[in-house]
Order: structure tokens, then sequence, then C-alpha cells
């Protein structure tokens, strides 16, 4: 699980680990915030480094299942895989 990371001006910074978070929060280096029901931390300093990875996002639409995956070449930050709806053809 990652931890979306922003700057002052709300520019989106590689996301972190929830115990860094944690300590940024403490020590006041970051404020927390929710972003569409999703936690957040907003740096309340000049981050020391700027280094943005590419994300790239997967979707395989399959005819049983769907798979989702959200992956940098460090990490892979969601991995979901859902089963599609079948019982329409038998309602219709």
């Amino acid at each position: 699980m990652f931890v979306p990371v922003v700057d002052q001006n709300n520019y989106p910074l590689m996301p972190t680990t929830p115990s860094r978070a944690r300590g940024w929060i403490k020590s006041g280096k970051a404020t927390p915030f929710f972003k569409k029901g999703v936690f957040c931390v907003r740096l309340n300093q000049e981050p020391s480094r700027r280094n943005i990875q590419p994300v790239a996002v997967g979707i395989d639409p399959g005819s049983k299942r769907e798979g989702y995956t959200v992956k940098s070449k460090a990490y892979t930050y969601l991995n979901i895989q859902a089963h599609a709806v079948d019982w329409v053809k038998d309602h219709v």
C-alpha cells in the first residue's frame, strides 16, 4: 500500500509508504488530507528530489474476469482481478 504525495502547489510526486508518511506528519514535514476519499499527504517544505517514474495502467477486459494493473518500473501499485458481469445475457 502506498500514500499519494503532493508538494505545496498540489503537484503530484511519487507515492510513499504509510510509515514514512506518518513520520512526516509527526515531524511537521507534511499535512494529511483526503482527496476523493483517498488519504494523501501534502509536503510543507520543498521535496529533496523531484524524480518521477512513468506509471502505466493496464486493463485486460476478459469475458469471465477483468484485470487492472497500475505499475511503475520499480513497484506494482495496484493489481486487481474482478469477475465480469455475466448475468446480463440471461436477463435480456
